[in-house]
């Protein structure tokens, strides 16, 4: 990207905001921006898991699911949903190897995208990019670890509390509010949030309806809104007191 594109200094203050580039001097983000360039994805489309073999790519606007499918069944599972900030693929970068899974633009994406290679030097050439990778790497290995646990000890209604409470913003989470919009899973289909939980439509809705009528949560205009954190919380741990 030329420092004379229009939109340079907007997209530079961007990059500077995702967590793997915050910290960077302005003269080296400037070095770095040299070797990306713009790309938008348009809404619902599927792209090949191979493209992270090539190309690392920022979120700059919109978001990105990233899912994976049993090729005999058709089943789908969401792994996480990724936002403004966030990086695919952090796992390619580190390994070099194909990380089987598809990403997906829940909205028209406005991405930035760098050869691989480069930013693999970057990880040697800058410090403090690496020192960057190392807790954003941690954050993505918890997240994994979390949905693990999720699949293997809990059952759905706690799955389904566990992922409202994974995409609500985490400022919000930090303090008693009125109403917490659940912002990430916006108008996602039943399907897709039972992708995330890893069940069926069906079920799904049958445990969004309990929750409204427990005052959990509601719908508006294709938003969960969380209603009583405090209470979702706790049937988001129903056996945190067996993981002791």
């Amino acid at each position: 990207m030329n420092h004379t594109f229009p939109l340079y200094l907007h997209y530079r203050q961007r990059l500077a905001k995702s967590d793997l580039f915050k910290t960077l001097s302005i003269d080296t983000l400037d070095d770095m921006l040299k070797n990306f360039r713009f790309e938008t994805w348009k809404k619902g489309s599927q792209h090949d898991s191979k493209l992270a073999l090539q190309r690392f790519y920022v979120i700059v606007e919109g978001r990105m699911e990233l899912i994976r499918i049993n090729p005999e069944t058709g089943k789908a599972f969401t792994l996480m949903i990724l936002k403004e900030g966030d990086v695919y693929d952090v796992l390619s970068l580190l390994d070099s190897r194909e990380h089987d899974v598809i990403p997906v633009a829940l909205d028209d994406l406005k991405l930035l995208s760098a050869p691989m290679s480069r930013v693999r030097d970057w990880v040697h050439k800058h410090p403090e990019f690496n020192q960057n990778m190392m807790p954003y790497l941690s954050q993505c290995i918890r997240v994994r670890e979390e949905i693990a646990t999720d699949l293997a000890l809990h059952d759905t209604p706690t799955r389904l509390a566990r992922v409202i409470l994974r995409y609500i913003p985490v400022d919000s989470s930090q303090h008693q509010a009125d109403e917490i919009k659940a912002e990430l899973l916006h108008d996602l289909s039943n399907e897709q949030l039972a992708q995330l939980v890893g069940s069926v439509r069906q079920v799904v809705n049958s445990h969004l309806g309990k929750m409204k009528k427990e005052g959990l949560i509601h719908m508006d205009h294709h938003q969960i809104v969380v209603d009583d954190l405090q209470r979702l919380r706790i049937k988001a741990e129903a056996i945190h007191g067996l993981l002791q």
